[in-house]
């Protein structure tokens, strides 16, 4: 008899545990994460970065620097001149004083070689392979290009001098002859109011530098000519001498 009651008793307790399973069927299952190891997540977050940033090996296109170029000075080339009246004098240095090589007619064609200091006289050769100088008055001058070189004449003596304004402004165009006795040269003051003159290296003695002339071209005159503001000045002295060889260059004052 107590052993069919432990049956029972045995069967119940089965039930109850059927009838518990049962009633949990509807619990959740969360799923388990999975564990993220550290060299994952290291390679993960250099990707990233190796996508947002610029890539290291990417080299810049270098910037080439414009050097300016260094200006070439332009070479005075081969430039005419022709002469403009009869009877132009050729002469072997630049002065009225020098022998006269040649004798030219108005049209001559002479090419420019360069001129004097001053600007008065130029050097030219002629189509017969002559070289000489010719006074700047006597020839068209109107060429384009660079002005011509300065040739510093040779076997020649100097007589120079200046003149300025009481402020000390240069003046040009200022004619001064240079005479001893019946002998004569002339010169004209340049834009510095330096004057020129060249004599041959046999002359010595004293000669008479005197005040003689104002071109047009000079700055105290208008474009009309006329003295500017009618104010008309002088060479002071009006005259100097000057021993041969000379020392140093005469000094006259515009007044």
């Amino acid at each position: 008899m107590k052993g069919m009651e432990i049956q029972k008793v045995r069967v119940a307790f089965a039930l109850l545990v059927i009838a518990s399973l049962g009633c949990s069927s509807q619990i959740t299952v969360f799923d388990t994460p999975v564990p993220v190891s550290a060299g994952t997540l290291v390679a993960g977050t250099l990707a990233v970065l190796t996508e947002q940033a610029p890539s290291s090996t990417a080299t810049s296109t270098p910037t080439k620097t414009q050097i300016p170029a260094t200006p070439t000075e332009e070479k005075f080339g081969e430039v005419f001149v022709f002469v403009q009246v009869d009877n132009v004098n050729l002469r072997t240095n630049p002065g009225m004083l020098f022998q006269v090589s040649r004798v030219m007619a108005n049209g001559t064609r002479l090419q420019l070689l360069g001129k004097a200091p001053g600007g008065e006289w130029l050097k030219v050769v002629n189509d017969e392979d002559v070289v000489g100088w010719v006074n700047v008055n006597v020839v068209s001058t109107g060429f384009d290009g660079p002005p011509p070189p300065v040739i510093e004449p040779k076997d020649v003596i100097l007589v120079t001098g200046f003149v300025k304004s009481e402020l000390g402004t240069p003046i040009s165009g200022i004619g001064f002859s240079i005479m001893q006795g019946q002998r004569r040269t002339d010169a004209v003051t340049d834009e510095t109011g330096q004057f020129y003159a060249y004599l041959p290296p046999n002359i010595s003695g004293a000669w008479q530098v005197s005040y003689v002339s104002v071109s047009c071209t000079s700055n105290t005159m208008d474009e009309n000519c006329n003295c500017i503001n009618d104010i008309c000045g002088t060479a002071y002295p009006v005259s100097a001498t000057v021993q041969l060889p000379q020392n140093e260059p005469l000094n006259f004052v515009w007044k």
